[in-house]
């Protein structure tokens, strides 16, 4: 007799799982869902790149995670990859101030490649703290110094740097912003004037 309830029971949770489990994996894949950033209507984009154009600039952007080997800086900051040709015939002039994000009409301007060093630098000691009595301290100690250093110049190098753009030249990098972008529903950057929309999709 209860290995016949035992059945009837087992029977139910089984039909009981069956009918939940559609409805379940519907809800997670809800809640899992990423939300990332696309051009707003109305602005010329290609595979979610906004596209700028002037005289003698094309500006291709979009939020996008800094892809190297250190994630540190995509949780700490926000990442805004742009790429710039210059099609004139003589050099042109990014300038510093040619990339500002508004939200909300707060306005963003990019943090500097040496704060975002320092930053790299201060966590990189706060995590290479070694135990003194430990045998194989120096040796992690050296390659935590090499990896360090590694991210580093990788930094340096896929940062987005100012400055002229030679004819026909191609530049591009990443610039990096206060992180409390990620938490809105859209903003606009500023590009040399012209004001770009950015709203989140999936």
């Amino acid at each position: 007799m209860l290995k016949l309830i035992n059945k009837q029971s087992w029977r139910r949770l089984v039909k009981q799982v069956i009918m939940i489990l559609p409805a379940a994996v519907l809800l997670l894949s809800g809640a899992c869902s990423i939300k990332y950033f696309v051009p707003a209507s109305g602005v010329q984009s290609e595979n979610r790149y906004a596209i700028v154009k002037t005289d003698s600039l094309l500006f291709i952007l979009r939020p996008q995670n800094y892809g190297t080997n250190n994630t540190q800086l995509s949780s700490r900051f926000f990442s805004m990859f742009i790429r710039v040709k210059n099609t004139a015939s003589t050099k042109q002039k990014i300038a510093d101030g040619s990339f500002s994000i508004l939200v909300k009409d707060k306005q963003y301007d990019y943090i500097p490649l040496e704060y975002l060093l320092a930053n790299l630098r201060q966590a990189s000691l706060l995590n290479s703290y070694q135990d003194p009595f430990s045998i194989t301290g120096n040796q992690n100690l050296l390659q935590d110094d090499t990896k360090a250093q590694e991210i580093y110049y990788d930094l340096i190098a896929n940062s987005f740097s100012f400055g002229d753009v030679l004819p026909g030249a191609i530049k591009e990098g990443y610039l990096f912003y206060d992180d409390r972008i990620y938490s809105t529903d859209d903003f606009a950057i500023d590009v040399q004037g012209k004001r770009i929309g950015f709203i989140k999709g999936k």
